[in-house]
């Protein structure tokens, strides 16, 4: 089993068109439960869930927030594609992780690290 990151949104259609430009397609996606996964080799890496379904589960409040880290095969490609006012901070080396990198804050405000591995 592999971990995952969940985001739960409060405009599931926003938060949906936001991580499919960065991901493409859901692999998975349940409109009436809102409900969509992203999968890797199988795989879930990212899902969201609407709030209203979270809250129905798991009636514990809105909790905090989230950073998720996004590998892309380009940074520089991905940021030019996105719709202007989704960049929170732009691309940038980070030879100290030896990743470029840029920050994207998704329509519920988590933070979201776009990042190319430039050394390993």
């Amino acid at each position: 089993m592999a971990l995952h990151a969940r985001v739960v949104a409060d405009d599931f259609p926003a938060t949906l068109r936001f991580y499919t430009d960065l991901l493409g397609t859901p692999e998975r996606l349940v409109p009436e439960f809102g409900y969509a996964s992203f999968d890797q080799g199988g795989e879930t890496v990212l899902a969201i869930l609407d709030r209203s379904a979270a809250d129905a589960v798991l009636p514990a409040g809105r909790g905090g927030g989230v950073l998720l880290v996004l590998p892309v095969p380009d940074v520089d490609t991905m940021i030019a594609g996105l719709p202007a006012g989704s960049v929170a901070l732009p691309p940038a080396d980070r030879p100290g992780w030896g990743v470029r990198s840029a920050y994207l804050r998704d329509p519920e405000g988590n933070l979201v690290e776009v990042q190319t591995w430039t050394a390993r």
